[in-house]
């Protein structure tokens, strides 16, 4: 053999060779969200109204809920298509408001101290008078906090956290039918 051709069989073997070529790393697994968890949901169709519900599946294809609305015995199942859906906000915990709680109560404790009457002279005589406007603050500030952080402590709201949606990974490919190829037409109208 000649050392060109020879060269050129080693050029065309060496790029050929398994590790050769650069692989794209594996995509990671599409996300599964556990059915029964409290969404909320956005799509493009319904404007800026939220759907918010229970999650019966999530997937590329589509977000399948029940919404909150619907009553639990009919189970009205709502089943929209994900490349409509704008945000997907999940519903991880509940949580308490017991120090804003506490907040409000010290200030409205604070400003009913400036109504309440203070005499330095009457405050020996009688224990329900109080002697100086710091101590009316203090007193009546400390006790509507406490008030205010168990009336806090009692209301819980839910802590929402946003999924990413292209975790679902990319949607199915459609169905080809035998010996026909697939037609599609999309028309997208915005105003």
């Amino acid at each position: 053999m000649k050392p060109r051709r020879l060269a050129l069989v080693f050029v065309v073997l060496g790029t050929s060779a398994p590790g050769a070529v650069a692989q794209a790393p594996p995509a990671p697994p599409p996300l599964k969200l556990p059915a029964g968890v409290r969404v909320r949901v956005w799509t493009y169709s319904l404007g800026g109204q939220r759907i918010e519900g229970t999650l019966l599946s999530a997937d590329a294809a589509a977000v399948t809920l029940v919404p909150k609305s619907s009553q639990t015995l009919l189970a009205g199942e709502m089943r929209l298509p994900a490349a409509d859906v704008t945000r997907l906000d999940v519903a991880l915990e509940k949580k308490r408001h017991w120090w804003q709680g506490a907040l409000i109560g010290a200030v409205v404790g604070a400003a009913f101290a400036f109504t309440d009457d203070v005499d330095p002279v009457l405050c020996e005589v009688n224990e329900n008078v109080l002697c100086s406007r710091g101590e009316a603050i203090l007193t009546y500030g400390l006790g509507s906090a406490v008030i205010g952080g168990v009336v806090g402590a009692l209301i819980k709201t839910d802590r929402w956290t946003p999924v990413a949606l292209d975790a679902f990974g990319p949607p199915p490919p459609p169905p080809v039918r035998e010996g026909r190829a697939p037609l599609s037409v999309r028309l997208t109208v915005r105003f």
